[in-house]
C-alpha cells in the first residue's frame, strides 16, 4: 500500500489545493516500485491520496503493508485536520 498525504498550510487560500492528476505521483510512485516494490500495477500495489491541512505545505510518502492501512488513516485522521471525510 503507497499513501500520499498532501498537506496543504491552513493558512493561506484553499484554491491552492492541487488535484490528484498530476505527473509527480507517478514519477514517484514509479521510483519507489523500482526499489521497494514488485510492480506498481494494481495487482501489486493499492494506493491512497488524501489532502490535508496544517501549518505547512508538504507531501509525505507512506509505504506500508495492506493489512496496516485501516489503523495508520485512523491515526491520519486523530493527528492532522482532515478536509475530506474518512471512516
Amino acid at each position: 500500500m503507497v499513501c500520499f498525504s498532501q498537506v496543504y498550510d491552513k493558512s493561506l487560500s484553499r484554491q491552492r489545493i492541487r488535484d490528484y492528476d498530476n505527473l509527480e505521483f507517478k514519477q514517484i510512485l514509479d521510483t519507489i516500485a523500482a526499489y521497494v516494490l514488485l510492480d506498481d500495477t494494481g495487482l501489486f500495489c493499492d494506493s491512497y491520496h488524501t489532502t490535508e491541512l496544517g501549518e505547512r505545505d508538504y507531501t509525505v510518502v507512506y509505504i506500508m503493508e495492506k493489512s496496516a492501512f485501516p489503523v495508520w488513516v485512523k491515526s491520519r485522521r486523530e493527528r492532522l485536520e482532515t478536509i475530506s471525510e474518512i471512516l
